[in-house]
Parts: C-alpha cells; sequence; structure tokens
C-alpha cells in the first residue's frame, strides 16, 4: 500500500509541476507557423489496412478506420494512423503531414490520430500518440507533437533548464507554457533553421537570446541528422 501511494503522490507532484511552470522569458516570435517550412519532403508511404486499435484514442469518438502506414527514407518505420469517426482531417492529408516531419522526430511515434473537431483544443500528444483536432493543421504542429515523443525526459533535465535559465527569451508565447512545450517549439525553429541554412551561427544575432536552448537542440538532434 505504502508504495502505491508513494507511487501515487510522486505522479502528483509531477502533475502540479508541470501545470505550475510558467517560463516568464520574453518571446522573440508570435508564433512558429508563418516560418518556412517548405523543404520539408515526405517519403515513400504506403498505408495497409489493420493496425493496433489499442493506439486509438478518439476521445469518446468511434474509431472508424485504422491504417498502418510504413514510412521509407534514411530511417523507415511504421506508424498506426487513427480515424474516428468524423474526423476533421483526411487519410491522405495526416500521412503526408507527418511524413513531412524529421524521420529523427519522427521515428518516436506510435500512432497518430485524426480525431473530431473541437475534442482536445486543437493537437496534443500523450504516451507516444499523438492526436489531431482541427482541420489541416500545420507541419509545425506535427513536429511540435512529435518532439514531446522525442524528449525521452530531456526537458526535465537540469542540462535543459539551464539552458533555459542562461537565456533571455524562448522562441514564442507557447513556449513559456513550461519546460516541455518550450523544448518541443525549439525543436521546431531548430528544424527551420538547418533547413534555412541558418544553423551554423544558430540564427545569427536574431536568435542570440535563446542561443543556448538552440546549442542544446543540436546536441540532441545534429544538423547531419535531419539532412538525412
Amino acid at each position: 500500500m505504502q508504495k502505491y501511494l508513494t507511487l501515487y503522490l510522486s505522479i502528483v507532484l509531477v502533475l502540479i509541476d508541470v501545470s505550475i511552470q510558467d517560463l516568464g522569458k520574453p518571446a522573440l516570435l508570435s508564433g512558429l507557423g508563418d516560418l518556412d517550412f517548405s523543404f520539408l519532403r515526405a517519403p515513400t508511404s504506403p498505408a495497409g489496412s489493420g493496425g493496433d486499435r489499442n493506439l486509438c484514442n478518439c476521445h469518446g469518438a468511434p474509431v472508424q478506420d485504422v491504417l498502418t502506414v510504413s514510412y521509407h527514407g534514411s530511417i523507415s518505420h511504421s506508424v498506426v494512423l487513427c480515424m474516428c469517426n468524423n474526423a476533421v482531417t483526411g487519410a491522405s492529408v495526416m500521412i503526408d503531414t507527418m511524413g513531412r516531419v524529421p524521420a529523427p522526430i519522427r521515428l518516436y511515434n506510435k500512432a497518430m490520430v485524426s480525431s473530431p473537431a473541437g475534442v482536445c483544443g486543437g493537437a496534443g500528444s500523450s504516451g507516444d500518440v499523438s492526436y489531431y483536432c482541427s482541420s489541416n493543421m500545420h507541419v509545425s504542429v506535427f513536429i511540435h507533437e512529435s518532439a514531446h515523443s522525442m524528449d525521452r525526459g530531456k526537458s526535465a533535465s537540469s542540462e535543459w533548464r539551464d539552458a533555459v535559465a542562461r537565456d533571455t527569451c524562448v522562441p514564442d508565447a507557447y513556449a513559456n507554457s513550461n519546460f516541455a512545450d518550450n523544448f518541443a517549439q525549439v525543436v521546431v525553429l531548430w528544424v527551420h533553421l538547418v533547413g534555412t541554412g541558418r544553423h551554423l551561427d544558430f540564427g545569427g544575432s536574431k536568435f542570440a537570446c535563446m542561443r543556448n536552448q538552440l546549442h542544446q537542440i543540436s546536441r540532441y538532434l545534429p544538423a547531419t541528422s535531419l539532412h538525412t
């Protein structure tokens, strides 16, 4: 009993820690959706019927269809696609947009869910499953949600929090929410900088206020890995 009580209290404390986080940093940009991601290309991605339905959280709606998408490229892996009843985004758009997420970030996804409109506040992720509740969401959102799966505790590490503490800004207002969302937004920004050839000096003077965060992300996601 004591073991389970300790585990329960640990979970509660983690949830409280995340909920009260406010990094309190100035936001450099108004958002990341307007950045250039036109360089991203989806690999070959045949989809077959079937997959693990247990991964399909449709937020109360019935599961209409389950597919397994196999992405082939520098890193080959499969992702379950869950199509909920009244899904806001079609299967082909889901497959293509997730395919544009760089493979070293995408490969941690177990499943992606096209949900009914408005049931999850836009998008979210849990347990390496990302879900999308607004139509035809921008690739930056898919990168962000995939980055949560790639995180694997990095955003909770002392090295990440120290990097944030040493900087004087974060990418945008959403990155101020907590360390996990901050980490995911910096991943999104790093993909943009690498893809547009601005990564060698970490985006130059414009992004100097978050250089420590960008430098830390470059250790987790070397530019060379994003070019493959």
